[in-house]
């Protein structure tokens, strides 16, 4: 997909140049700098300093972990705030650089055997805001057969948001806005095999039916768009979880969640789907994004008599 930004004032151009030479130039320096130093900081700044959205954390981390002492429910704290540095120095460090060093960056051990699966098929990618979520661009390089539609959230900075999908941008991928996300997989699917990755742990805009789930103590909503697509269109889905081996360096495997041809009850996918989140994240909690406002609807009243 062609690379436009033609709606930008002239100052806005220029700062988005300005910054994307930054990006670039902060891309190729080694690891021991960009990680070893700018990590360290951004984590000193958003934790010790900013102690950005430290209570929106808190209060996630207490109603997520209910059993768990204050002392550890901090330390998962710092230790979520390192890896947000962690994934904002990441994204940075995605501008430009070559196929080879994004995939020197995360290692894909089982992604064979998911083309073979997906046998040429068009399949949904899902995961969450955990780990290294950017990285899943380098599904892109793996599966050159397939086209990489990357859904996301437009943000309200314009020269943030062309700088962002800049960064995103690969040769064998289009980046498509949640809201167009059906209708371009309608208009694109003859053309090319897609694999539609989204991040679907965002917090959904309130509709009467809304899928709920019980997820880490407390009852949530979910998007419901990819199960939606998967079995309209019978497509296989699949979770993505990685691991952190060494800062800037992840091991991500794709786990089936749907074969696109299994009959499923109402919302099926999508619990699978929120179970092997919820999994990843009891197994390693500071991988998750606590900043998220994550719980702001009220559930249901049917749902609030319910124990949880």
């Amino acid at each position: 997909m062609a690379y436009k930004n033609n709606e930008l004032t002239l100052w806005q151009k220029i700062s988005l140049e300005t910054l994307w030479l930054i990006c670039r130039g902060f891309a190729i320096l080694p690891d021991c700098i960009r990680h070893g130093i700018f990590t360290n900081l951004t984590y000193v700044i958003l934790c010790y300093i900013l102690r950005y959205r430290r209570k929106v954390m808190m209060d996630n981390l207490r109603r997520s972990f209910p059993d768990s002492s204050e002392q550890e429910l901090k330390r998962i704290c710092r230790k979520s705030y390192y890896n947000l540095a962690e994934q904002i120095i990441n994204t940075i460090s995605q501008a430009g650089i070559s196929d080879k060093e994004m995939l020197h960056r995360l290692e894909l051990p089982n992604i064979e055997q998911i083309r073979q699966e997906m046998g040429g098929r068009s399949a949904i990618f899902m995961m969450g805001h955990y780990g290294p979520w950017e990285a899943g661009l380098a599904v892109s390089i793996k599966l050159p057969e397939q086209r990489l539609t990357a859904v996301y959230h437009q943000l309200s900075s314009s020269v943030l948001d062309e700088l962002l999908k800049r960064i995103r941008q690969r040769e064998n991928v289009d980046l498509v806005d949640m809201k167009r996300t059906i209708r371009h997989f309608i208009d694109n699917r003859d053309k090319q095999a897609m694999i539609i990755g989204l991040i679907a742990d965002q917090n959904p805009p309130r509709r009467a039916n809304l899928p709920w789930f019980k997820f880490l103590h407390q009852w949530t909503a979910f998007f419901d768009g990819g199960e939606v697509m998967a079995t309209k269109y019978k497509l296989p889905v699949y979770y993505f979880s990685p691991r952190r081996v060494r800062a800037g360096h992840y091991v991500g495997v794709f786990k089936l969640i749907y074969d696109g041809v299994e009959v499923v009850e109402p919302n099926t996918i999508i619990e699978r789907y929120v179970r092997m989140l919820e999994e990843d994240i009891v197994a390693f909690p500071e991988l998750w994004m606590w900043t998220h406002r994550r719980w702001k609807k009220t559930p249901p009243p049917e749902l609030l008599a319910q124990k949880i």
